[in-house]
């Protein structure tokens, strides 16, 4: 098949939908497809370039103008409406390379939704949040983590996105989402990441044009090649799997079992909600926390018997280390998670994960078998669970081992395919357009 990527960023640009686009269009051509990938300028990457055998195109439209009111300015973000001079390099795009299939991924939707495609050819989308139906993305009501909101209307969106962005950007971005979901019957298919982003965001589109597929890791995070680093780790060297290739300890973490929290130390994240868990814990272990602070998130504290330690910017590859050392990894979100990757790193790495019962983490988590949930927001309840599989062993190693199992159906050899059928699918069924 020839597949066309269309995202609003793409690394070097860094983000979750950005790798995610990236690795996916790479296992795509490392399986024989033929892949090109169309995205916004970025400062720090050339117009043309071939990365993994995936030629990426870096256009720019009249949308570069509005990078001023962006808290990111380095960061590219699609409005909701077409841009008349993405369009242009689309058409142009489109009619040489010929795709089968053109993947749109975030709001550059709205620029596709503009296209007259080859005869053959189908439109997808990756639904990695609620932006279809949501301003902000986030489904969060006025800015409050605990207030979620359940019926988005554009009498209720306008002030929401307005209090976040400010006038001059909520209204036209909750305006140009309003006029779009007419044009959205011309999507062939919709991938959304998780049962919960697909009944946010398309609660009436019926069965045959929507397709849960997650996001998925390496199939290297769960090679039985690797473990951890001892049994002082307190993960899975000390109770699991005892072949293999060792996974280096990064010497930033506590001796001893510790805790981990690996994302954005935003209050959306829970951050808060887990410090004062961590406080209330029976057990002095300390809490390891990797990642940056988030705009505007207070910065996490500990106590002498129960440290938190917060190192600098790590590589990728001592995260997954630090997830294979951890006794417990905790995703405390707050928001309704579209998906939860982190989750799933953990898992891979065969440490028990204690998580929110909320968005997609409710899709990945087994209560009971690969972890634990606890209702977001609640640090008595959190402290609990964290207090009760520290002082299992036992229940660690069968969570661990489950987990790591469980992972495996997030792997690029299970995703992928999933992903190669939906676009026969769509490309045997009859063209919506």
């Amino acid at each position: 098949m020839r597949v066309l990527q269309v995202s609003d960023s793409y690394p070097p640009a860094t983000g979750g939908m950005e790798r995610s686009v990236r690795q996916l269009a790479q296992e795509l051509a490392a399986r024989g497809h033929q892949v090109e990938v169309v995205t916004m300028g970025h400062p720090d990457a050339p117009p043309l370039e071939v990365d993994g055998g995936v030629t990426v195109h870096r256009v720019e439209g009249w949308s570069r103008h509005l990078r001023r009111f962006s808290a990111d300015p380095a960061h590219r973000f699609h409005p909701t409406a077409p841009d008349p001079g993405l369009v242009r390099c689309l058409r142009e795009i489109v009619a040489r390379f010929r795709p089968d299939i053109v993947h749109a991924h975030s709001w550059i939707l709205h620029s596709c939704l503009s296209l007259e495609l080859p005869p053959g050819c189908r439109l997808v989308m990756t639904l990695h949040d609620y932006g279809l139906v949501c301003a902000k993305k986030t489904m969060i009501h006025r800015d409050d983590t605990d207030r979620r909101c359940d019926e988005p209307a554009v009498h209720r969106c306008l002030p929401c996105a307005s209090a976040s962005y400010g006038r001059l950007k909520g209204i036209p971005l909750t305006t140009g989402l309003a006029l779009g979901r007419g044009r959205l019957d011309r999507v062939d298919l919709f991938l959304p990441v998780s049962r919960a982003v697909a009944d946010t965001c398309l609660p009436e589109t019926g069965p045959e044009r929507v397709t849960v597929i997650p996001p998925f890791v390496s199939d290297d995070l769960v090679s039985d090649d690797l473990v951890a680093d001892g049994p002082e780790a307190g993960g899975p060297g000390a109770d699991g799997p005892g072949a293999g290739a060792v996974r280096p300890r990064p010497a930033f973490l506590p001796d001893g079992a510790f805790l981990l929290f690996a994302g954005a130390a935003g209050e959306h994240k829970g951050i808060g909600v887990l410090t004062d868990a961590h406080r209330r814990m029976t057990r002095d272990t300390p809490l390891v926390v990797l990642g940056q602070r988030a705009s505007g998130a207070r910065t996490p504290t500990g106590n002498s018997a129960r440290p938190l330690l917060m190192p600098g910017p790590v590589p990728h590859d001592e995260v997954a280390a630090s997830f294979a050392a951890a006794a417990v990894a905790v995703v405390p979100s707050r928001w309704a998670e579209p998906f939860g990757l982190v989750a799933v790193e953990a898992m891979a790495a065969a440490t028990p994960v204690v998580v929110s019962d909320v968005g997609g983490l409710a899709d990945i988590v087994v209560p009971g078998v690969t972890g634990l949930r606890v209702p977001p927001g609640d640090p008595v309840a959190l402290a609990g669970a964290l207090d009760r599989l520290l002082a299992d062993p036992g229940l660690r190693r069968r969570m661990g081992d489950a987990g790591r199992a469980r992972a495996r159906r997030y792997t690029a050899g299970a995703v992928v395919p999933q992903v190669i059928e939906a676009y026969g699918r769509a490309l045997r069924a009859p063209r919506r357009r």
